[in-house]
């Protein structure tokens, strides 16, 4: 699921809801998380205009192997949408190597309310191993263009303690529209796990091209609150 980092959406890792269900037997068991952020920044763009977002995640495990469940966050001003509101029915198939790696492929069935033109599917997989996680993404209708688009990451968590730490990422998103240009997007963030099941976070991101999306594409900050359950 979503990294706890700057997006906090279900293709990045989070430790505590990635644990499977244990077992071929489904036990339905419900992990996820519930995030404040001073800023809702995706890939480097803002998806709250600048503003305040309530990000929230849960999934259900089917098995040991399998999570089903949904994602969604308030959204402000996507160009020329009136959009209020993004949510995600989310699959999730993974395969643990080790207790520090593990390979997820997922798909995000992608809705905006109210207008609906951004819907659209997303396919991605992602490799977790020790400090570093990488992850490969298609989605079919970028930015509500129509058109398709990949994406790929690379990202580092280093840990100064068991509560603190630090990650650095890098993404490069390729697109077929008429309308953006392929762009690189970088991320640092600083945490504290004040709790077992909580994490507060600083960040910034930097996005290559600071003006194809306006204001929602210059250098973007944020301060974040995580409870995982």
């Amino acid at each position: 699921m979503a990294a706890p980092t700057y997006s906090a959406q279900p293709g990045d890792k989070d430790k505590k809801s990635d644990k499977g269900g244990g077992g071929a037997t489904p036990n339905y068991g419900i992990s996820g998380y519930a995030r404040l952020t001073s800023n809702f920044l995706d890939r480097g763009i803002s998806y709250s205009n600048n503003g305040f977002a309530m990000n929230a995640t849960v999934l259900v495990n089917l098995g040991s192997q399998f999570k089903l469940g949904f994602w969604g966050s308030n959204i402000s001003k996507l160009g020329n949408d009136d959009d209020n509101l993004w949510l995600k029915y989310v699959a999730e198939v993974f395969v643990d190597f080790q207790s520090n790696s593990k390979f997820v492929f997922y798909v995000h069935d992608d809705h905006f309310y109210k207008t609906q033109n951004r819907n659209g599917i997303r396919y991605g997989f992602r490799l977790d191993y020790s400090r570093f996680s990488g992850l490969l993404e298609w989605q079919n209708n970028y930015e509500g263009t129509g058109s398709s688009a990949y994406y790929a990451r690379v990202k580092l968590n280093t840990k100064f303690s068991e509560r603190t730490g630090y990650e650095l990422g890098a993404g490069y998103t390729m697109e077929y529209s008429q309308v953006y240009a392929n762009y690189i997007d970088l991320l640092a963030t600083g945490y504290y796990n004040a709790f077992p099941n909580s994490r507060i976070e600083a960040g910034m991101t930097l996005p290559s091209n600071t003006s194809q999306f306006g204001d929602r594409s210059k250098p973007g900050y944020f301060l974040g609150f995580q409870l995982n359950y």
